[in-house]
């Protein structure tokens, strides 16, 4: 807590300062004054947590000063140091917001317990400042946990000139696999774009669990065609420096309250980049712009499929994705259409395996792999499914990878689901239809750590969420994570990462 004391005994100043030194290490001395015009000056400059200023000083008076400073909108809290107890001083203080008035000589005890006071005042100012920035209301209305409070609304409208139903824009930068490797860089483009654009305002952000980085546009200048421009100006600054591998979607909101909703829309545009490429920017309104044409899956594909599937003839498999690859990509096909031929073109490998080199394969692990296609975004993704596939059927479905086999994709993603009612190890082995003791065998041996770990960790990382996203408090949290009580959460949350959770949230606030 930064502390600044306007006081025009120096004898009264300089035992101040030794005095706070001993009264907690927390305390910073953010500077001294002797009357009240050296104190508006080192005040306005420093811009301290606390004042503890004298009455009756030369040149200006320590109510005075504070007036000048109120009328500037410093809202830095006082504590007042004076020999007199007149109630006119206690009145114009009161009115002047300072509710703590110690008479000389000061008792240290006393001083001790307005400081503590006024620290726990600073620290809950500073927590809630944190969780009503504009940043954290966006993440928050992105990932759905935002409510539609007046406090928010409140927040958004006076603070930030924001109004809950004013237009707003996403521009959603998706990097699937390359998300690591890819996203300093993205995130640099999308701060330069914000700072030296001029005709809206914006908030830059990224969602690791996604893998994407996400622009939210307002104040947007209605002259202007954004869409337009983030397509021919910024979608090509993205893709020259990810290599390409980056899809770039663009879709508008009627408000922060609306960016969940505007977010689930990407999701299924995301779909297009199948038809449509990601060389452009991907929205409603060019997908409403272009006419479409029927995909019929040609039989004599399926013929030279399943030859290079029956002679395990890699060569020939790549040239037949090739083939089916390109004939998806001589006219624009709808989503839906394009990954329907590519489960038929699946089916063929797998029906043509089984018939003729007796390949037997977990009829989950195929429902994994039908689901993987039905949410992949790019033909890189489904070339590496269809890779994988045939690996599989070289080596009798016995390779070893780094990684994940479907069946504990299928695990994660159930736990990720339904961590919050307390699902069971016993649970989600049945539902796969294997046995609770593969189940936990494969578990350990594909992600490192047993089942139990993963559902702990996977409450804690939402935890994490919800005290950075939200001002909920422990008990609610612990409800909504799936924990007994907050004592556990808060017992488990300390075991993983060190702290409690009430510690993490004011060292992140």
């Amino acid at each position: 807590m930064r502390i600044v004391i306007v006081e025009d005994e120096a004898p009264i100043r300089e035992g101040m300062e030794k005095i706070l030194k001993k009264l907690s290490p927390s305390y910073v001395l953010a500077g001294k004054a002797c009357d009240g015009l050296e104190g508006l000056e080192v005040i306005r400059r420093e811009k301290p947590d606390v004042v503890i200023m004298d009455i009756r000083m030369p040149d200006m008076d320590g109510l005075t000063m504070l007036e000048k400073l109120r009328e500037e909108g410093v809202t830095s809290k006082a504590v007042i140091l004076s020999a007199y107890s007149d109630f006119s001083y206690a009145k114009r203080a009161m009115e002047l917001g300072v509710s703590n008035y110690l008479l000389k000589p000061v008792k240290i005890q006393e001083l001790r317990k307005v400081l503590q006071q006024m620290e726990e005042e600073v620290r809950e100012e500073n927590s809630q400042e944190t969780l009503l920035s504009l940043e954290n209301i966006a993440r928050s209305a992105l990932t759905g946990i935002l409510e539609k409070t007046e406090e928010t609304t409140a927040a958004l409208e006076k603070k930030y000139g924001v109004s809950a139903t004013e237009p707003t824009a996403l521009f959603i930068v998706w990097l699937d696999g390359h998300y690591e490797e890819r996203k300093d860089i993205v995130l640099r483009i999308l701060q330069e774009v914000a700072e030296h654009a001029a005709g809206f305002r914006s908030i830059v952000t990224a969602f690791a669990e996604r893998t994407q980085c996400t622009m939210v546009l307002y104040h947007m200048d209605t002259a202007q065609d954004w869409e337009e421009y983030f397509d021919s100006s910024v979608v090509p600054m993205i893709l020259s420096n990810t290599e390409n591998k980056a899809l770039c979607v663009w879709e508008e909101c009627r408000g922060f309250y609306e960016l969940e909703e505007g977010r689930k829309r990407i999701r299924q545009l995301l779909d297009w980049s199948l038809a449509l490429g990601n060389e452009n920017l991907i929205s409603q309104k060019r997908i409403d712009g272009i006419s479409v044409s029927p995909l019929k899956y040609l039989p004599e594909m399926s013929l030279r499929l399943k030859q290079a599937v029956i002679k395990k003839d890699e060569k020939e498999f790549a040239a037949c994705f090739v083939e089916f690859l390109n004939y998806c990509k001589t006219q624009t096909h709808r989503p839906k259409d394009i990954k329907e031929a590519c489960i038929t073109f699946l089916w063929t490998i797998l029906n043509t395996a089984r018939e003729y080199i007796s390949f037997e394969e977990n009829e989950l692990e195929v429902q994994a792999l039908l689901e993987a296609v039905m949410g992949a975004f790019t033909w890189e993704d489904i070339e590496n499914i269809m890779r994988s596939l045939y690996k599989k059927i070289m080596l009798g479905g016995n390779e070893e990878t780094g990684e994940r086999s479907p069946l504990i994709q299928r695990a994660e993603h159930m736990i990720e689901e339904y961590y919050s009612q307390g699902i069971t190890m016993e649970e989600v082995a049945r539902k796969l239809g294997v046995s609770p003791e593969y189940l936990s065998r494969q578990f350990k041996k594909e992600t490192g750590i047993s089942f139990t770990e993963e559902i702990r960790n996977v409450k804690v990382e939402k935890v994490k969420t919800l005290l950075l996203g939200t001002n909920r408090n422990l008990t609610q949290i612990a409800a909504m994570t799936g924990f007994s009580d907050p004592k556990y959460m808060s017992k488990v949350f300390k075991d993983v990462v060190g702290v409690l959770p009430a510690e993490y949230r004011q060292m992140n606030g």
